[in-house]
């Protein structure tokens, strides 16, 4: 079975797709032209002290994070075999069901948020209308959601209008990720990389004598 970007059909009703490539593209500059000017920085910083190799220790660290993290998402799918519908996100989770567990699908266009733009989601319900999976047009192409519903031939609802996140999380209540319906979680994350990050430099810092 052949995969690409695009998600051509290999055989009828098998295919498998990717995430958008652009995405880790995007991550990755980002993190480059953010990232970059801050050890430069540090480094002049610490040219009077001959300190030099903690902070490339410590960037050489980040680098190899930020390479498990692209690593992590260039290995995320989603495949629709002859019997099964596979999924592999590039956070933790897998999904591997039969494809006579899926009882109907859902295509809903939702609003960014923040934004007027829309992207695509596909749900995947059961006989008791609960969620089985989930595909978010932010990760996956239109092309790539559409190979995977023609593949799998369930009857689909397209809802004619867009909705925003709320609306579309009180009409599908057991869509939601786990992190999704707990906001709280990132505000945490992004505490704690703060934190952390802060708390490195200072040490960094101190370490090497110099002072700011």
């Amino acid at each position: 079975m052949s995969t690409t970007d695009a998600a051509t059909p290999t055989e009828r009703g098998t295919v498998t797709v990717r995430p958008r490539r652009e995405l880790a593209r995007g991550a990755t500059l980002t993190g480059v032209f953010s990232l970059s000017p801050v050890l430069v920085a540090v480094l002049w910083l610490t040219l009077p002290t001959g300190h030099q190799d903690g902070v490339l220790a410590v960037a050489a660290g980040v680098v190899v994070m930020g390479l498990l993290m692209y690593w992590r998402y260039r290995l995320s799918f989603a495949a629709v075999t002859r019997t099964e519908f596979v999924k592999r996100g590039w956070l933790p989770g897998f999904v591997r069901l039969r494809r006579d567990e899926v009882d109907s699908l859902v295509l809903v266009r939702t609003y960014r948020d923040h934004s007027t733009e829309t992207v695509t989601q596909l749900l995947a319900l059961d006989d008791e209308g609960r969620r089985l999976f989930r595909m978010r047009g932010t990760y996956w192409s239109e092309s790539s959601v559409d190979a995977v519903v023609e593949a799998l031939g369930m009857p689909t609802t397209v809802v004619p209008r867009p909705l925003t996140r709320r609306e579309f999380f009180a009409a599908y209540p057991d869509s939601p990720y786990w992190y999704e319906s707990r906001p709280w979680i990132g505000v945490t994350i992004a505490c704690a990389l703060f934190a952390l990050a802060t708390g490195t430099l200072a040490l960094l810092f101190q370490a090497f004598g110099t002072s700011v």
